[in-house]
Order: C-alpha cells, then sequence, then structure tokens
C-alpha cells in the first residue's frame, strides 16, 4: 500500500495596490471577501514614487522619511481594518521607485506566493487608471498572473 505524504501546501496571497483612492477601498474589501472564501492571505503594497529631489541632502532626506511614515500610518489603519473585520493574515511592504515597475517585481516575486493581483478602478476620473493601463497595455508582456480590476463604486 502506498505511503501518504502529507505535503503542506504554502498559503497564497491576493497583492492588493494601496493609495489613497476610494477606488482602494473598493479593491481591498473585494480582495478580503475573496481571500475569506479562499482561504487566502492578502499582501498590501504601498509604492513611494522615486521623485526628482532637488535640495539639498538633508531636506531630500527628511522628505523621504515623512513620506515613509505617511505610508506606514496608512498601511497600519488599513492592516487593521482587515484584521479586525476579516481575521486574515496580512503582509504589508512599502516600496520606493516607478511604480509600474515596483508593482511587477513584486508580482513576479515567487517567495511570496502572489496569487492575483486586486486593483481599483476609478469609473470618472481615467488619470487614476494609469497602472491598469499600463498592465493592459505595453507592460501585459511581464505579467506572470491573473488581475482582478473593481470598479469604484460597485453595489
Amino acid at each position: 500500500m502506498p505511503k501518504k505524504v502529507n505535503v503542506k501546501k504554502e498559503k497564497e496571497f491576493l497583492l492588493v495596490y494601496v493609495d489613497e483612492s476610494d477606488e482602494f477601498l473598493e479593491a481591498m474589501i473585494h480582495a478580503c471577501n475573496i481571500a475569506k472564501n479562499e482561504n487566502l492571505g492578502i499582501i498590501l503594497l504601498y509604492i513611494i514614487a522615486d521623485e526628482n529631489f532637488r535640495h539639498w541632502k538633508g531636506v531630500e532626506s527628511i522628505m523621504k522619511a515623512e513620506k515613509k511614515d505617511e505610508a506606514k500610518e496608512l498601511l497600519d489603519k488599513h492592516i487593521a481594518f482587515i484584521k479586525e473585520k476579516n481575521k486574515i493574515q496580512v503582509k504589508s511592504f512599502i516600496k520606493t521607485g516607478d511604480k509600474l515597475e515596483s508593482l511587477i517585481k513584486v508580482m513576479n516575486n515567487k517567495r511570496l506566493k502572489v496569487k492575483n493581483l486586486v486593483l481599483g478602478l476609478a469609473m470618472d476620473k481615467t488619470e487614476n487608471n494609469k497602472i491598469i493601463s499600463s498592465l493592459t497595455g505595453v507592460s501585459r508582456k511581464k505579467l506572470t498572473l491573473p488581475i482582478i480590476v473593481v470598479p469604484g463604486k460597485i453595489k
């Protein structure tokens, strides 16, 4: 009789791109519902865009530290909400650099076990959809996993 091998499957995660938009909140709530139903975790990713600081080094480092503190505060608020309301495992990352390239790097990181990317879609402001446009346009060849696009203000 063959021996059963007990293989423990590592938890997979939904990657949610974090910003200050209302569409992000819709995407996060939708991701929580999926994660609960499929026993997945959530990774919240906040990307601080590289800015061309033309200040003295001291001013530049203060501005970067302030942006990182703001990002951490925002992530902590959303992590607390997710854990309180949904009891889901949550990881968070703050990255600095080009938003699209940083997002693709995290998506393609095999160690993070990302199953899907979840993005919020702005229904009225197309300038807020630059990442979605890029990922479904010129950068689609860099994708290695499905994208879930959640329209803002869904019922």
